[in-house]
């Protein structure tokens, strides 16, 4: 029998989605159930300083595809053609992608200087090779621009504070509950039954969406072992972030990471966790 995995995502703009095809590739069957939605605020702010600030920063931080859309949106009517020449950082290999698909841009960088997606996973890295990297370049004395949401998790700022690097924060994005999760995790839920699945799997991929998902997981399945009145679901999540804030938070423990914020990465841990 198969085993069911309930992915806590957005569905990816690419079809098919890249870690329901992963997992596809391993046997899995997959619904994807939206957590959250995104919206921008303060374009504004952020159109002066892409036409205006170009010189009072020597880079840029981007950790999500959102921040990336922001950046599109705004850059497109200017003329900032300055950024081109600064590093952007990046978190993962998605957030890469996506700077690497708007090159026709003149506010996006060669490939070069699109950084840290091989050397990250999580903010705590991503910093950690910003202040070996960014010293390193002309305009090292600059702070760095950093995009963010209102959920950022604090492990890039830290870290940047920590080796001693200017930054400044300005956030492109806020996060707000989807209004159809408890009916679309409930469809998914049905969709693995209807496959005659033996085990389900809840993929965690944000720490914001836990507060949301929580109580209506709980009422369909134990998330603990000593439990029998319900069915257990075993948790997953993408990365170490993700795992410490529902351990911290919710004082829940996953049964596994994957060791990268990635499609195949995701497949071979739950593929793992499924020999358990």
């Amino acid at each position: 029998m198969l085993n069911h995995v309930l992915l806590l995502k957005n569905p990816d703009e690419k079809v098919p989605d890249p870690y329901q095809y992963a997992l596809s590739r391993n046997g899995f069957t997959t619904s994807i159930i939206s957590t959250l939605i995104h919206s921008y605020i303060d374009l504004d702010g952020l159109t002066d300083i892409i036409a205006q600030e170009g010189e009072k920063y020597g880079g840029v931080i981007v950790t999500s595809g959102r921040a990336v859309d922001a950046w599109a949106q705004l850059s497109a009517t200017e003329n900032p053609s300055s950024w081109a020449l600064k590093p952007f950082y990046v978190v993962g290999s998605k957030t890469e992608r996506k700077l690497l698909g708007l090159k026709w841009l003149k506010c996006i960088p060669e490939p070069e200087l699109i950084l840290g997606a091989k050397e990250s996973g999580t903010g705590e890295l991503l910093a950690k090779f910003i202040c070996i990297d960014y010293p390193t370049r002309s305009r090292q004395s600059l702070p760095l621009l950093y995009l963010t949401g209102d959920k950022n998790a604090g492990g890039v700022g830290k870290g940047l504070k920590a080796g001693g690097l200017g930054f400044k924060m300005v956030q492109v994005y806020e996060t707000s509950a989807s209004t159809t999760f408890e009916e679309d995790f409930e469809e998914g839920v049905k969709e693995g039954t209807s496959r005659s699945s033996s085990e389900v799997i809840i993929v965690f991929f944000a720490p914001s969406s836990a507060e949301l998902a929580l109580p209506v997981i709980r009422k369909h399945f134990s998330l603990s072992s000593s439990s029998e009145e319900k069915p257990r679901a075993k948790l997953v999540a993408i990365g170490p972030t993700t795992s410490r804030a529902l351990f911290d938070n919710h004082s829940i423990q996953v049964d596994t990471v994957s060791s990268k914020p990635d499609p195949q990465s995701l497949a071979d841990a739950i593929q793992y966790l499924s020999t358990l």
